[in-house]
């Protein structure tokens, strides 16, 4: 197996082009479309996989045990999203020069921190058990599997970062095939239950989590710590409070939503989510290409621009196909899609497509900000909007149980939508670039109309 250091220089066997040296452009407007285009299959494919999963779920379980498996997900989700993937994967994509060059120092520290945020699943399952939770030997299963899950997330970040995302779509395509394959094989020999979904979904991620060593070589010695993780604090630490912030939307909203109207209410929220995964999906990887390749082409104001205007554009058709079908969606396809829980989702059909018309609306925002490291603007939207989500998630379903509390979360998307083109204004007319280079010459003069632009690309005319 080659050293991996010397395979992040050497021409991609996957992509076919050299990795391009930080602070210049892999391939021009053609590479970006078709990274982005990459970047976008490869979500695809790991939003099939959940997707099927839940679906799965849906059909399998009584309406309360899809609740149930909701919160086992949305768990998994905000202990990996808060600590592994804020202060691994998020930091590599903006520091693309640590995925060409030490791609192991990097899972290394991943593998340390997973071992931490494995042992909250244990602690959480061991409580659950005393108990007599069913929820108890799921969330056991999930923690211990926690490093090897963790490890697939980050391989597909680091994946990005080096411009080839290729990587990760064998990545996610591994997990999807032994999924199906898992799933299938549990369905010939035993009843499909909570415990058993978790086996078919968890363990299948944990075995292509191994493929990224193979990848790109197992961390050893003093890899094997959280050296690169010290190295990024500065950067590490503000992303877990963004990251964090919401991931504790989902998981705070969803407790809170089960406690004041019940599992029914949380399993019509978590299924009526699922009707928006076309449209978030694209949107996550139009964002997550233009704020890898921002980091690594480290363009002026102008070039921000056609980065994040070029991820809005897709995210803006697909929104507008995905509210459409949600109109348009028969009776007999819903229940197919979702069984037993669909009469519960087609009160919220048209919260939904609200919803990702708000997304659309900010996508490449934050990925912008994220790629010219500006993470201390992004934490503070974070935290506000996590607030606004989680206030609006409450109050509506005290008022109206699921259907109120997805009115309440779009009111306050909306109210963070504006904050996070606001704050993308405000960065423009700075006059900040990168926070370790110095501004370059006439970068003050023009930063003010290219303020304009993103004012005029947000519908709220010039900035004065």
């Amino acid at each position: 197996m080659a050293d991996p250091g010397q395979e992040a220089l050497a021409p991609s066997a996957t992509d076919g082009t050299a990795d391009a040296p930080v602070g210049t452009t892999a391939g021009g407007a053609g590479g970006a479309r078709r990274r982005m285009g990459a970047v976008t299959i490869d979500q695809a494919i790991s939003s099939i996989s959940n997707l099927m999963v839940l679906i799965w779920a849906a059909h399998a379980l009584e309406p309360v045990d899809f609740g149930r498996f909701s919160l086992v997900l949305l768990t998994y989700m905000f202990v990996q999203g808060s600590v592994v993937r804020a202060l691994v994967s998020w930091t590599v994509m903006v520091h693309p020069e640590d995925a060409d060059t030490r791609p192991r120092a990097v899972l290394g520290s991943a593998v340390i921190l997973a071992v931490g945020a494995g042992a909250i699943c244990l602690a959480a399952g061991g409580l659950l058990a005393l108990g007599d939770s069913p929820l108890s030997t799921p969330l056991l299963l999930v923690g211990l599997l926690m490093p090897l899950l963790s490890v697939q997330d980050v391989g597909r970040y680091v994946a990005f970062a080096q411009a080839k995302p290729r990587k990760a779509i064998v990545l996610d395509s591994l997990w999807l095939v032994l999924t199906v394959v898992a799933l299938s094989g549990i369905a010939l020999v035993h009843e499909i239950t909570l415990l058993w979904l978790v086996v078919g979904w968890a363990g299948t991620g944990a075995l292509a989590g191994l493929w990224v060593f193979g990848q790109h070589g197992i961390p050893r010695g003093r890899e094997l710590t959280l050296g690169w993780l010290r190295e990024r604090w500065d950067f590490s630490w503000r992303s877990l409070v963004a990251a964090s912030s919401s991931s504790v939307v989902a998981m705070l909203g969803a407790t809170l939503v089960a406690v004041v109207s019940g599992p029914l209410a949380v399993a019509a929220v978590r299924a009526a989510l699922l009707l928006e995964r076309p449209s978030t999906t694209v949107q996550t990887a139009v964002a997550t290409s233009a704020g890898a390749d921002i980091a690594r082409e480290r363009p002026d104001n102008h070039g921000l621009l056609v980065h994040q205007r070029r991820a809005m554009l897709v995210s803006v058709v697909v929104a507008a196909l995905n509210f459409a079908v949600l109109f348009l969606i028969p009776d007999w396809a819903g229940e197919l899609l979702l069984g037993d829980v669909w009469h519960l989702v087609t009160p919220l059909l048209l919260i939904l497509g609200l919803r990702v018309l708000a997304m659309a609306a900010q996508s490449g925002v934050r990925a912008a900000l994220m790629g010219r490291r500006q993470i201390g603007p992004v934490m503070i939207v974070d935290i506000v909007g996590t607030a606004l989500s989680i206030i609006g998630f409450v109050i509506g379903a005290a008022l109206g149980d699921a259907e109120g509390a997805m009115w309440g979360s779009l009111v306050g998307l909306v109210l963070t939508v504006i904050g996070w083109w606001a704050v993308l204004i405000k960065h423009l007319r700075s006059g900040e670039t990168y926070p370790d280079l110095a501004p370059s010459a006439g970068t003050a003069e023009t930063a003010a109309e290219t303020a304009d632009e993103a004012a005029d690309v947000a519908g709220t005319g010039p900035v004065s």
